[in-house]
């Protein structure tokens, strides 16, 4: 009876461990879920210098209409392949995430070395080097953002901002760290936590950075928000 008792005892202690164990698991694997959402591999654009497209060569700008108009492109066998981020430049991505075209050189015999490189998350980057540096596109100097559309958003001129507001723009584009703002007014896209910085300029003045490059001002704490045009 000793021994039958025994075994009913080890065998309810295996079925106890399991149990938690198992809670313990998924309550791990839950952690991790959240985890790799909130660190997205891809778009993380933070560090980037960025170019307007007006700023860039011309061809640039004829590359970037070809492409969102889906060609023609100059090398149709060229354009458009999967670029394979072989230099580890750029956030690192499916293999499939980027895309290359082609930026012709006026008197050049070949393609040259500049590319525009598309992701899929709809980023757009500039280089003139053949890869070695990358610049992200602003397009009419308003960065796209890597989640969500600002396209909604009132445009504010980089050159209508207080010298403070600027000086503030200016440490958030070279890549400062402010505080995380958490979107609580929900008039900016929703993104993981963590995406948006926030930094103080006056008593009621704000700029919020966005991860995808997006530089949004607010003059009267949160009741208006304008995306800030870095070209205008």
């Amino acid at each position: 009876m000793t021994n039958k008792r025994s075994r009913i005892t080890a065998t309810l202690l295996v079925l106890v461990v399991t149990f938690f164990g198992g809670i313990a698991v998924a309550q791990a694997t839950t952690a991790e879920t959240v985890i790799s959402v909130q660190q997205n591999p891809c778009g993380d654009l933070t560090g980037f210098k960025h170019s307007a497209l007006s700023s860039l060569p011309s061809e640039a700008t004829t590359t970037y209409h070809l492409i969102k108009k889906g060609g023609p492109f100059p090398y149709p066998d060229k354009d458009g392949t999967v670029f394979s981020n072989r230099e580890n430049i750029l956030p690192k991505c499916a293999s499939s995430y980027y895309h290359e075209y082609t930026v012709p050189t006026p008197g050049s015999p070949d393609r040259g070395a500049r590319r525009i490189v598309t992701g899929s998350g709809g980023e757009f980057f500039y280089t003139g080097d053949h890869y070695a540096t990358f610049s992200v596109i602003d397009v009419d100097g308003t960065p796209s953002p890597t989640c969500g559309d600002t396209s909604k958003l009132a445009k504010v001129g980089y050159s209508t901002l207080s010298s403070a507001a600027k000086s503030v723009v200016d440490s958030a584009r070279g890549g400062a760290a402010g505080t995380v703002y958490e979107n609580r007014e929900g008039v900016l896209p929703s993104c993981a936590a963590g995406y948006y910085q926030l930094f103080p300029v006056g008593t009621s003045d704000r700029v919020i950075s966005g991860k995808g490059g997006e530089i949004v001002y607010t003059p009267d704490r949160y009741t208006t928000f304008g995306l800030v045009n870095l070209a205008g």
